[in-house]
């Protein structure tokens, strides 16, 4: 049998032509990748409300007398908290600033000009993020103003990203890292490196702007490479403070897009190391990918978290970075013994304006936490008791608050005692009370399947039980992170 195929000729010479279209439109515009890839995706989010472009960032770009300032165009901010002492001092690195980006200066000693006029008023602390929230009020704190006059040194490392997805912007790096060096105090030490896979240090930690420009200029465009090593980038910029004196500041500036495909660093081990070695970062993100580790680098190392969108932003950013350093104000005071969030309010007031200012910022008492990290918490009891003491109850309280920021976070909870007694004894104490705690957290809301609990009795001990103080120290409850 044979079939007769029949072919409209309108529709077929249709159908060639938009093939042929579709491959001159193909060859005639790539496909978009990378920072081009991104800013596409990020400007689809923006379209659907996926992300709030209502607020602008304002940047600082100068300064100006408070006597020169508008009262009713400043703005006051926590611009970040430095908790390391903690629980000896919390500093606030606090700003005042005009909506223009003018920092305001001569308001706190020793550059006050008026002593008769106290503008930081009020401070209190929100401690707890979900859980049975409590307000304390700081009844003292000093404040004291740093800018032009202050000769402390800062030793400061600007690492960045090198790799093909920052091709495009190589530009503008140039010129903000030159803006960033230019505007350097004397004795300020300033080391710049770049990465992708490997660090490659243009410049060593030195003092002369000349020569830190000089030898950028020369060696800047070396390097360029195809993968990202961010976290491997920051641990070996560490590196390079090694020697400096740990009392002076010490700070790492790390510009990437945040894709690292090369590292075999941690953020854990970055944020353990850095708070170690008392060292804060910066991290400013480009482009449009995801970023969460760069967020919580900075956060949890007293640093500062930007985002940058375009190249104009990047540099705007450079210069907030270094201004802010030089130019702030630090809030000290004794906190609250509290284990996990703190929420800070400061009150400004300033003459001229009808309104008081708040600027508030937050800190985390609870550290960093690790997979495997043993946690010891002071849960009380009574001699020869499994029934938790009152005093403890805030313990428990924060701990709750910790599992509720964490929603996936769950413990072992282990139980030891000290070795009066027989074995056997000890361990059904150990195993009461650590069921205790367990039966404590789930009535305070956790949910069963994030806790386990187990007694050790006294097969643990961390120190020798031959003085009563080692006897203490074994007597403990540890919360044995399994899940985060």
């Amino acid at each position: 049998m044979n079939h007769k195929i029949t072919i409209n000729t309108p529709f077929l010479l249709i159908a060639i032509f938009v093939l042929i279209a579709l491959a001159v439109y193909s060859c005639s515009t790539p496909r978009k990748t990378g920072f081009a890839l991104q800013q596409e995706i990020w400007e689809m989010d923006v379209e659907y409300g996926l992300i709030d472009t209502t607020k602008k960032e304002i940047y600082l770009k100068g300064t100006l007398p408070i006597d020169s300032a508008d009262p009713n165009k400043l703005i006051y901010d926590i611009y970040r908290v430095e908790p390391e002492d903690y629980p000896k001092e919390i500093r606030l690195i606090a700003r005042v600033f005009d909506s223009s980006g003018y920092f305001i200066t001569n308001m706190g000693d020793p550059y006050r000009k008026d002593p008769n006029i106290t503008y930081f008023t009020s401070l209190r602390e929100e401690l707890g993020k979900h859980y049975n929230i409590r307000q304390e009020t700081i009844p003292e704190f000093t404040v004291r103003e740093y800018g032009a006059g202050d000769s402390i040194a800062y030793n400061l490392v600007l690492s960045v990203d090198y790799s093909g997805s920052m091709d495009a912007i190589l530009d503008a790096i140039f010129t903000a890292t030159e803006l960033f060096v230019s505007m350097k105090f004397d004795v300020d030490n300033i080391a710049l490196a770049t990465f992708n896979k490997d660090l490659d240090i243009k410049v060593p930690l030195m003092k002369d702007t000349a020569e830190i420009l000089k030898r950028y200029r020369s060696t800047y465009r070396r390097g360029i490479g195809l993968f990202s090593a961010m976290r491997d980038a920051v641990w070996s910029s560490y590196d390079i403070l090694d020697g400096t004196p740990i009392e002076d500041p010490r700070v790492i500036v790390v510009l990437s897009d945040g894709d690292d495909n090369y590292s075999k660093a941690s953020i854990d081990s970055l944020i353990k190391r850095a708070n170690r070695e008392k060292i804060h970062v910066f991290c400013v993100a480009f482009g449009y990918s995801k970023d969460e580790s760069m967020r919580q680098l900075a956060q949890y190392t007293g640093g500062k978290y930007y985002k940058a969108y375009s190249k104009e932003q990047l540099i705007d950013i450079f210069r907030d970075i270094y201004l802010s350093l030089r130019y702030h104000y630090r809030i000290t005071y004794t906190p609250p013994v509290y284990w996990g969030y703190h929420h800070v309010y400061s009150g400004l007031n300033v003459p001229g304006r009808a309104d008081s200012l708040i600027g508030d910022g937050f800190y985390d008492t609870s550290g960093w936490l690790s997979l495997s990290d043993t946690i010891i918490r002071p849960v009380l009891f009574d001699f020869d008791s499994a029934v938790i003491k009152p005093e403890s109850y805030p313990t428990l309280d924060e701990l709750v608050d910790l599992m509720y920021t964490w929603p996936k976070l769950r413990f072992d909870i282990h139980g030891h005692t000290d070795n009066v007694g027989t074995q056997e004894y000890n361990q059904a104490l150990s195993e009461r009370r650590a069921q205790a705690v367990y039966d404590a957290l789930i009535l305070r809301g956790i949910e069963e399947h994030r806790l386990r609990y187990r007694g050790f009795g006294m097969s643990k001990p961390v120190i020798s039980n031959e003085t009563p103080e080692g006897q203490a120290k074994n007597r403990r409850t540890e919360f044995i992170i399994i899940a985060k």
